[in-house]
């Protein structure tokens, strides 16, 4: 199971490197799990945030595989069965090379065996998994938070800007 997540984690690393899509949802805001961010200078803050297609070089890891295998080692997993699932994330990528602005803007739940193969026995059970789900999102937050490497900053007319990064968690619980 944990050889198939790493794997998994690891395609998504080299899928990540060819990154030239963001995805806005209008509502993120309200459903957007913050975490606290690095102190940083106000200045930094109020520059332009701008997105990978729009830089001339993204932001990126000195090791591609590292911020996988920290999520693949960090990641408490919620007590859930059979489902797949995929937690997006956001965050901004400083021209320190600090992460800030963690985020969870969509998870989407699956299950891997059809419903009819494996019954919900009660509304409570339903619930109990919705909440499960929720609390994913908060988990993506603190893993991704509590990555301390610092990245090469996002390149734009020769200089580092601070540069949004989506970044997708993937894994399946049998």
């Amino acid at each position: 199971m944990r050889t198939t997540l790493l794997l998994g984690l690891c395609l998504t690393g080299f899928a990540l490197s060819a990154q030239n899509y963001t995805v806005d949802k209008p509502d993120a805001e309200k459903t957007a799990v913050k975490a606290p961010e690095p102190i940083a200078d106000k200045a930094d803050r109020n520059e332009k945030v701008f997105r990978t297609p729009e830089v001339d070089a993204k932001p990126q890891l000195k090791n591609h595989l590292s911020l996988s295998v920290h999520v693949s080692n960090s990641f408490k997993f919620p007590d859930l069965k059979n489902k797949k699932v995929k937690i997006f994330t956001s965050f901004v990528v400083e021209p320190d090379g600090s992460m800030s602005d963690v985020r969870t803007f969509y998870v989407s739940v699956k299950d891997l065996v059809p419903a009819e193969q494996v019954a919900i026995a009660t509304e409570e059970q339903k619930a109990y998994e919705a909440k499960q789900t929720e609390l994913l999102k908060a988990e993506a937050v603190r893993v991704l938070a509590s990555f301390d490497e610092k990245w090469t900053p996002a390149i734009e007319d020769g200089k580092p800007v601070r540069c949004l990064y989506n970044y997708p968690i993937n894994f399946n619980i049998e």
